[in-house]
């Protein structure tokens, strides 16, 4: 026999209590109160009736939200949340799927710790107020994703959260950099790309480029050092002792108009010596072009290395699980940025002294 206790009357809508003196409808099997059932004089559920279907208690009240299983995984640090929860409960990065501006229920803030998470209010709803989130005890608007949706897909079997997980630092700046490039085609200038070229390959882990273009970096540099030092100068010196200046006093004092002069008819009677002067700011150029081409393609580079990561860790072996192996392949290499600057200090300061 139903227990009835605690299940509301159709009629009246109160509660059953144990005191109460039920009926219940012969044909479905709906409770009553009897004066409800009186006053009526029929069941009235009579779509039930009608289908030759039973009535049926309806189902317990949902479980509060830390009661919940907690299934859903977080595409930025892989913690486990609770079934409904938008936010995760340990670095705080939205959950697939889920709007953290959506209205939902409130929790109310009662100290740090799991589901001690204040509510978020959308700054952009009328009488919205930007006071974000709450990280320890400073409150401000941060989302790890730039507003880009973890589920979301970036290229055939690769969803935006896994190339967050490579990413890992600044992926604030790459997600949506990567999902503009996804629907326009069109790259995004990276100015730490155009800047260091080959040493930030190399710190973002896209070691077989980095090599590459560092190697052709250096080339070029030394090569503009070589072109500086036993090419253009002895090139000038020449020109200076033809048109009859004092190369021991160098250009302290000026060159004059008829110098200048004779420089310029020698250049121009022996076509090869301005090729001479031109040769260390030629080397120089193509350094900055190679520096423009890194800084316009670089954004693209990365995603594409990403994607092709991401497929290579997902394929490798299904016996290890792949979020750990982004995470050991992601982020970046501070080792490598440290040796880069050395590097360039020797190359600066010390290389020139020994030409």
């Amino acid at each position: 026999m139903i227990n009835f206790t605690g299940i509301k009357c159709p009629v009246c809508g109160k509660a059953f209590t144990d005191e109460d003196d039920i009926v219940v409808c012969p044909k479905c099997g709906a409770p009553y109160h009897r004066e409800c059932y009186q006053e009526k004089g029929q069941c009235i559920f009579d779509d039930l009736h009608e289908k030759g279907r039973e009535w049926a208690p309806p189902p317990p009240p949902k479980p509060p939200v830390t009661a919940e299983v907690k299934d859903r995984e977080c595409p930025v640090c892989g913690g486990l949340s609770a079934h409904s929860s938008r936010f995760c409960d340990h670095c705080g990065a939205p959950l697939p799927g889920q709007n953290p501006f959506a209205p939902g229920p409130q929790v109310p803030f009662q100290g740090q710790g799991e589901g001690s998470r204040p509510p978020v209010q959308n700054p952009y709803q009328p009488g919205g107020t930007p006071q974000g989130r709450y990280y320890g005890q400073m409150p401000f608007m941060f989302d790890p994703m730039g507003g880009v949706s973890p589920a979301d897909t970036l290229d055939m079997g690769v969803s935006y959260g896994d190339a967050s997980k490579l990413v890992k630092q600044n992926t604030t700046y790459y997600m949506p950099t990567f999902r503009y490039i996804k629907q326009t085609g069109r790259n995004k200038f990276n100015f730490c790309a155009f800047l260091f070229s080959g040493a930030w390959m190399l710190y973002r882990k896209q070691y077989k480029y980095g090599i590459v273009v560092t190697a052709l970096m250096f080339l070029l540099y030394l090569l503009y050092l070589a072109a500086s030092v036993f090419v253009a100068t002895p090139a000038l010196l020449g020109l200076m002792q033809q048109a009859g200046i004092d190369v021991s006093a160098g250009l302290s004092t000026g060159l004059t108009n008829e110098q200048l002069l004779v420089i310029s008819q020698l250049i121009t009677e022996e076509p090869s010596l301005y090729l001479e002067l031109c040769l260390p700011m030629m080397c120089l150029l193509l350094m900055l072009a190679l520096m423009i081409f890194i800084g316009v393609r670089g954004n693209k580079m990365y995603m594409r290395h990403c994607i092709v990561t991401v497929r290579r860790v997902k394929s490798a072996d299904l016996s290890i699980e792949p979020n750990m192996t982004l995470d050991q392949k992601g982020g970046v290499n501070t080792s490598v940025a440290v040796c880069m600057f050395v590097c360039y200090f020797l190359l600066v300061n010390v290389v020139p002294l020994l030409l």
